[in-house]
């Protein structure tokens, strides 16, 4: 009976969906006298006639959109939209090729959090379905403005909906880069609100939400999706209504809910697109312009984010935001003017007030480009001086002597300076699911076995664009983090172990997890696997590839229920200077176990015969140094591909842990993981340690 009442909910909403699109489509075909008479009289859907200058000015906009986007971590199209408008494109033309520039990049990113397991699917879908009505709504809103009123109607429409929205969003944006307020006295009367939405049974409507956790009736979503859906339909922009709403109204997090409105933002484009198109407003000149400038500045501010502190993302957004506020502001008595409800401006007041409007819109793309370039600048260059720095300790600490020779690929006990044989600072990085348990599980047996210490981390996905609107959930979310990580370090003292927590706040989560263990040097950061299959499992995680891909210390791998008791080690070598790290690990973490060590070389069928000599080199290389440190070894050379035949030798021998270089012979830049290491990660049954080298 509950699945029927899901259906019948899930039904009724597709049928909106397809009632307001139909009737979308019968007033779009009534009015298209209305727009061939447009394309008479020379003004076909708001197309202007594009001159070099003004797609150079539009690459430049997209390029700065892009840029303050990637830096931001939230849509720039509060920047896009007011820019169009400022070429005398009507802000329905501007708001409609805006949302065809927008969804593809948001089904990328949407696919991107999707793989992390980020995106609840279900809510998204509820809330996308809804969305799609506001979206059809607000684009009929948008359609009889202008056609009862003219172009200048549906601009002063916008505009005030956008001074409105960035007034609110831009002035707590500012507020919280320069904490003026402190005040957390709202912050339960946040959660109280979402406990008792979810508190609410409405039979026939309750759904089960997995970001949620439990039942919430789609009565209380379909009305957020559908104004997201509308403010989108107006301006270009829902997630300042469907974030912070499903992180107050409903109860999910911030990393959830982010990542959800992606995938609604992406139904939300692709409807607007469609209806937009069918009423002629859409302008696919203005879309790819704008979408060839973003492509390049949205890497740019991506990197950006790496090196500037948080609280300059906020300044950039806050400020960028109330300028572009005055840029729209100062057009507003024009609009009025024009339709009559002020007296009748002089052409130079007009004029003045158009200059000033530009020059204002002007001076924001300016100023937030400074910003992010100087902190991207000033943050790279510390950056470098700290590398520089640690890359003099390391050749201060390394063994001199130009020839590598046996000794200092596989150093002794006691000559052993490299960080790679070390295990005395530990990183767990928990994410508050069931897959970091057995993570946190083996973190805390592996500092007690090598007497390590002992840090836990986790990451509260932050977004400015969100976060200035949440930030007493938010500071909830932190709290429930910390409390979490309080677990961790209860089990770990009982263990004798001595524990360390933190939380870190970002918009990219390996990132800061990356940051984190360079900043406090940690000699191995320990994470969980999710449980996935096909296509997925092979990919591991976005995050956890990032991880092993940047980080500069090893990263140990715990897979669900894998136990990591001693039984076997299995080292893969392949005569590489990754395995050759690799093999200083091994040797390092199979005294601390007391495990023997399985030295395996992997030679391919076709080239059997002249690969085999060479990998029975390398494996008594190996076996030889392994027996000099007291360990048992044994050496086997298997043939097939290096990925399925090491899973495996390693599930027969019922290894425990898998020992690897990140990269083999045909390593790619640091930045990849080896093709070899991410099978072997995504489909091992045990734990893998991967060493950098």
């Amino acid at each position: 009976m509950k699945k029927r009442y899901k259906t019948k909910t899930l039904f009724f909403i597709v049928f909106l969906c397809l009632a307001v699109g139909v009737q979308a489509a019968e007033q779009a075909t009534t009015d298209s006298s209305f727009f061939f008479e447009l394309a008479k009289s020379g003004e076909v859907g708001g197309f202007v006639d594009l001159q070099l200058e003004h797609v150079l000015f539009l690459l430049i906009v997209g390029f700065v959109g892009g840029l303050v986007s990637g830096f931001i971590g939230a849509s720039g199209a509060f920047i896009l939209t007011p820019a169009m408008m400022s070429l005398g494109i009507p802000a329905s033309v501007a708001v409609a090729s805006n949302m065809c520039h927008r969804f593809p990049n948001a089904l990328v990113s949407a696919v991107k959090r999707a793989k992390s397991g980020q995106v609840d699917v279900k809510l998204g879908l509820v809330m996308g379905l809804s969305a799609a009505v506001g979206v059809l709504g607000g684009a009929l809103i948008q359609t009889q403005i202008r056609e009862a009123f003219g172009n200048v109607a549906s601009n002063l429409y916008v505009s005030v909906v956008f001074v409105v929205v960035l007034a609110i969003v831009g002035a707590y944006a500012l507020r919280d880069a320069f904490k003026i307020d402190k005040s957390g006295s709202q912050a339960e009367k946040a959660t109280k609100l979402a406990s008792r939405v979810q508190s609410i049974h409405i039979p026939g409507t309750m759904m089960y939400f997995p970001s949620l956790g439990t039942k919430v009736s789609a009565l209380f979503i379909i009305p957020i999706g559908f104004a997201t859906g509308l403010l989108a339909a107006t301006i270009a922009v829902g997630g300042f209504i469907g974030v912070p709403a499903m992180m107050f109204v409903l109860g999910a997090s911030g990393l959830m809910a982010s990542a959800t409105q992606l995938m609604v933002a992406f139904v939300i484009g692709l409807c607007g697109t469609i209806v937009y198109a069918l009423y002629g407003f859409v302008d696919i000149r203005l879309a790819m312009i704008l979408l060839g400038g973003s492509l390049f500045g949205i890497q740019l501010g991506v990197i950006g984010t790496t090196y500037a502190k948080d609280y300059m993302t906020k300044i950039v957004m806050g400020v960028v935001m109330i300028l572009v506020l005055f840029s729209l502001g100062l057009k507003v008595p024009v609009y009025l003017s024009e339709m009559g409800y002020l007296d009748r401006l002089s052409e130079s007041t007009m004029n003045l007030l158009q200059v000033a409007s530009y020059a204002i819109l002007v001076l924001a793309l300016v100023i937030g480009t400074i910003i992010i370039i100087y902190a991207l600048i000033s943050g790279y260059l510390k950056h470098a001086k700290r590398q520089k720095v640690a890359l003099e300790i390391e050749a201060m600490e390394a063994p001199t002597g130009a020839v590598l020779v046996a000794d200092d690929i596989y150093p002794t006990s006691a000559t052993q300076l490299s960080p790679l044989g070390r295990f005395e600072k530990i990183m767990v990085v928990s994410d508050r699911s069931e897959f970091s348990t057995d993570a946190i599980r083996e973190a805390i047996r592996l500092s007690q076995r090598t007497s390590g210490r002992l840090s836990a981390m986790s990451v509260v996905v932050t977004n400015p664009e969100h976060e200035s609107l949440a930030r007493q959930l938010l500071q909830k979310e932190e709290n429930d983090a910390l409390a979490h990580l309080e677990t961790i370090r209860t089990s770990a003292t009982e263990a004798g172990v001595e524990c360390h927590i933190g939380v870190r706040h970002g918009v990219e989560i390996y990132q800061e997890i990356v940051d984190e263990a360079e900043r406090n040097q940690i000699d191995v950061i320990v994470m969980g696997r999710r449980d996935m299959t096909g296509l997925k499992r092979l990919m591991v995680g976005s995050n956890t590839a990032k991880v092993i891909g940047r980080a500069h210390c090893s990263i140990l791998i715990v897979p669900s229920a894998a136990q990591i008791e001693g039984n076997q080690i299995l080292l893969a070598v392949d005569g590489s200077r990754y395995s050759d790290k690799a093999a200083i690990a091994a040797i390092s973490i199979a005294k601390h176990l007391g495990a023997p060590v399985l030295v395996v070389s992997i030679v391919h069928s076709d080239s059997k015969e002249r690969r085999h000599t060479e990998a029975v080199e390398q494996i008594k290389r190996v076996e030889g140094f392994m027996s000099k440190e007291g360990l048992t070894v044994e050496g086997k050379v298997l043939s097939g591909s290096p990925a399925e035949a090491i899973i495996e030798f390693a599930k027969a021998k019922r290894v425990d842990l898998i020992v690897m270089g990140s990269h083999g012979r045909s390593g790619l830049d640091r930045m990849l993981m080896g093709s070899v290491s991410d099978r072997v990660i995504g489909y091992a049954e045990c734990a893998v340690l991967v060493v950098k080298a």
